[in-house]
């Protein structure tokens, strides 16, 4: 299994798509108002910094705090978390 990683750790420019929304029922409420769920392919368009990032979802930009950006797992272009490597 590959190590959980998160908006935070992404860099300007990076795509990824989201593994999952971790946070209350008002945080997940929120995030899947902004159309970030999982399955949401997203890209970095600011940051990500200390004060937080903007992200491009769909055709929207989002800004969002770094407190919100650290509970967005996400998972990058080409990992596949159904792959085990085996062959059938």
């Amino acid at each position: 299994m590959n190590p959980s990683l998160f908006v935070g750790d992404l860099k300007l420019g990076d795509s990824a798509r989201v593994r999952d929304v971790t946070g209350g029922r008002g945080m997940q409420q929120r995030m899947r108002m902004l159309g970030i769920r999982r399955g949401t392919d997203i890209r970095v368009v600011h940051g990500p910094g200390q004060r937080g990032a903007v992200l491009q979802v769909g055709g929207a930009r989002i800004a969002l705090g770094w407190g919100v950006i650290q509970r967005i797992e996400v998972e990058l272009p080409g990992a596949d978390s159904r792959n085990t490597g085996e062959q059938a």
